[in-house]
């Protein structure tokens, strides 16, 4: 794919070419630049992989491009998690009048505001998507209705004519990061037993049903014996009705109805953190506790927490949640 400006072709250059994420982050690209591309799918699929791979690609100096769905409920939350360079979105959405559509591009236009992520439109084949693009303020784009003849167009750099400024705001955190660590920074840190923490915690998964289905919602619970009860059915519950549902706690096994049931090892800083974070497309909220490994004077468990509605923040703690590496599976001997 090559990318072009829309607007007449102003400036004359090509964008680099754009190849999927997992070829740019294991081989390398000779004689010309590139952008990593994945589909905004990608990203829950496999979260650890894919995060880990975006993280590879951009040491070696790529950008990267995220591809959106027309009307994918959860498109923002994942351009959060990622900050891409490009946002690539179907001309045929800029063209649809349905209220979803809508939305998206409403979302997608905060969220470049926040992070200067440029915008492509993908598919300009006629002026119809040309014209769309331009009254929706995109600048690029690709289709026939842009074609530029062979040789017409100089050399481009990824760095020069398509990216204006470093476009991720939030700080790429390093592999050991848990929630706690990037919640609690600059923050003030209370003290309190378990039962205020599950009466918090209630009121947060509560409010997660009403901020609307493009939010995602991650639980972690220590060990698999913590959830239990209202709180597995409040999580439970949750999973029909959000973009995407995953609770990390060490002994889960794989799940295969309701929240993504997600095992971590038992040496993960994530085992001494009680989190709820909730991230959509209008709200944002993290409660980030640690276990302090003593009781109470009234004989509860005793945790340090913070609780913060930063959007930058809560995105980075939800980053670092999904890329928690995840156990290799043991391999059962066969039956004799």
């Amino acid at each position: 794919m090559h990318a072009s400006t829309i607007q007449d072709l102003v400036d004359g250059t090509v964008v680099a070419a754009v190849m999927p994420l997992t070829d740019l982050a294991h081989r390398p690209v000779a004689g010309r630049d590139a952008v990593a591309l994945l589909d905004e799918h990608e990203v829950f699929a496999d979260p650890p992989t894919v995060l880990h791979r975006i993280a590879a690609v951009r040491e070696r100096g790529f950008a990267v491009a995220v591809r959106i769905a027309e009307s994918a409920s959860r498109a923002t939350v994942v351009l959060a998690l990622v900050e891409p360079e490009v946002v690539v979105v179907p001309a045929e959405a800029l063209v649809a009048s349905d209220l979803r559509a809508a939305t998206t591009l409403l979302s997608l236009r905060a969220h470049c505001e926040r992070t200067n992520s440029v915008v492509l439109a993908e598919g300009v084949d006629s002026d119809l998507h040309r014209e769309a693009a331009l009254a929706h303020g995109i600048d690029f784009g690709c289709g026939t209705a842009l074609h530029v003849a062979e040789g017409e167009a100089g050399p481009s750099s990824p760095r020069g004519g398509l990216f204006r400024e470093p476009t991720w705001s939030a700080p790429l955190d390093d592999a050991t990061a848990a929630p706690f660590r990037i919640l609690s920074a600059g923050r003030e840190r209370v003290r309190s037993g378990k039962g205020l923490l599950v009466s918090m915690s209630a009121d947060l998964e509560a409010r997660a049903g009403e901020a609307g289905p493009d939010t995602i919602a991650l639980g972690t619970f220590q060990h698999h014996d913590h959830f239990t009860g209202a709180a597995r059915r409040r999580w439970l519950s949750m999973a029909d009705t959000l973009a995407h549902v995953a609770v990390f706690a060490v002994g889960f096994g794989t799940s295969t109805s309701g929240p993504d049931l997600v095992p971590i090892e038992p040496h993960d800083p994530l085992v001494d953190e009680w989190n709820v974070i909730l991230l959509g497309e209008s709200f944002a909220c993290a409660l980030s506790a640690l276990d302090l490994h003593r009781r109470t004077a009234g004989g509860e468990r005793e945790f340090e927490y913070v609780v913060s509605y930063d959007r930058e923040a809560v995105a980075r703690a939800a980053r670092a949640t999904l890329s928690r590496p995840r156990p290799v599976p043991l391999e059962v001997p066969p039956s004799s």
